[in-house]
């Protein structure tokens, strides 16, 4: 049996994706070749996957095969074309239609929410706000497995280098507060994160005094959390450098005792390596992401919250509040053990 995903984009969503190529496995054996067509800047997200048996970039390295089914979950022209030139018994997700944008009966539940919806955007993004099934939830079904756990698998090399670089504390909490750039209300506001950095610094949180605070973030966040170090000249606060590659953010990230993050690729690389976190939500869903049983989620109380709008307002998303579900994080204690 030869089954074909097809997933490039975005690296969050790549990540917990992956987490199927294992169930797959479980359920089908070693008879099943597990293959994948992604993009470049996901490839290692998946590199070391040891349950993909062929990881491609271009939709001719799979024009030779048949499979016995694709799960096309992208929806952009380019890759329904793509899938459209293949050869398949079955294909389950987006796929053209008289050459227009569509997709299959069994993946509907996750595509009604899409820009693709067959009910038009409006109420597309009702559905997004109405959900209250996480992703792991909706993919079991159209991967049709019964269970799926996170997991994911990091470069040894960069494991070494982010114990060389994260501080040394009984507790590394980390603090991703931004996200690139292209999600400003994804993001926590200035004077909040500032708070919260006090807050953690002077022992007034969950984790006591001691802990050390690492703030992630790449490219023109680095910069931004290099200026907050500048002005907080505090020794128990650091930034780490994350731009060689995603691989060395997953390190980093699995290096810490605590999480705090905006809904983001740090967030999903946290949950896929088990730390435990705390998440904020403006624009997006939080019923989405599936927390495991090791996350608490502080959502954005405004009435335009899941709008997927880059505006969308987060002003109710607080320090203190982050502060309070942290507190309520039963894996607090056992993380500061580790």
């Amino acid at each position: 049996m030869h089954f074909l995903v097809v997933k490039k984009g975005a690296l969050g969503d790549v990540v917990r994706t992956s987490y199927f190529a294992k169930a797959l496995k479980d359920k089908y054996g070693t008879d099943l070749r597990l293959s994948w067509i992604t993009a470049p800047a996901s490839a290692d997200l998946l590199r070391l996957n040891p349950h993909i048996d062929d990881l491609w970039f271009e939709f001719s390295q799979a024009q030779s095969f048949r499979f016995d089914r694709i799960f096309s979950l992208d929806d952009e022209m380019d890759t329904l074309e793509g899938v459209a030139g293949l050869q398949a018994a079955a294909v389950t997700g987006a796929v053209l239609n008289a050459g227009r944008p569509d997709y299959t009966e069994d993946a509907a539940e996750w595509f009604d929410m899409g820009l693709h919806s067959r009910f038009g955007k409006q109420r597309a993004d009702e559905l997004k706000k109405l959900n209250q099934r996480s992703h792991a939830q909706i993919f079991s079904r159209i991967f049709a497995v019964d269970h799926v756990k996170p997991d994911f698998y990091v470069d040894e090399s960069c494991r070494a280098w982010a114990q060389t670089h994260l501080p040394r504390a009984q507790c590394r909490v980390g603090i991703n507060p931004y996200s690139g750039g292209r999600w400003p209300s994804k993001e926590l506001r200035q004077e909040h994160l500032e708070r919260l950095i006090t807050r953690l610094l002077e022992g007034d949180s969950p984790f006591g005094a001691g802990a050390a605070v690492v703030l992630i973030g790449a490219g023109a966040d680095f910069g931004k959390n290099e200026a907050m170090i500048a002005k907080r000249k505090s020794a128990q606060l650091s930034a780490i450098c994350t731009d060689e590659s995603v691989q060395h953010l997953a390190a980093a990230v699995g290096g810490l005792n605590y999480l705090i993050s905006s809904d983001s690729l740090a967030l999903h690389l946290g949950i896929a390596q088990g730390v435990p976190f705390t998440a904020f939500f403006s624009p997006t869903s939080a019923a989405e992401i599936d927390d495991w049983g090791i996350g608490t989620k502080v959502i954005s109380t405004a009435h335009d919250y899941c709008n997927y709008r880059k505006d969308a307002d987060n002003t109710t998303i607080t320090a203190d509040r982050i502060v309070e579900a942290i507190a309520a994080n039963t894996r607090i204690d056992t993380a500061a053990r580790r």
